[in-house]
């Protein structure tokens, strides 16, 4: 039974060297023209203040994605419609 053992964790030790060696990636093989945008991007992009996730043109999806000016004015048009709290007591104040 011992030398079961001692086989048996041959094997699992050995199942677990060949599943653990990486294998080197494959060369990558772009296009030129690729290469070129890759580099000028990050030329082109304007800082993003405050750090923020600016998405590109082609992560814009027309109807979803809202540009931060387009949801200021929205909140200025929701302020101008929202009426004002009435507080009875400013209310009672100005009868006196």
């Amino acid at each position: 039974m011992r030398w079961n053992t001692y086989l048996l964790t041959l094997f699992l030790a050995l199942g677990l060297v060949a599943c653990g060696k990486e294998e080197a990636p494959a060369p990558e093989t772009t296009a030129p023209a690729a290469e070129s945008a890759a580099t000028d991007a990050p030329a082109a992009a304007k800082p993003a203040a405050g750090g923020g996730y600016e998405p590109a043109a082609d992560e814009r999806v027309p109807g979803i994605t809202v540009s931060k000016e387009e949801l200021e004015k929205q909140l200025e048009a929701a302020h101008a419609n929202t009426p004002q709290p009435e507080i009875p007591a400013e209310e009672g104040a100005k009868a006196e």
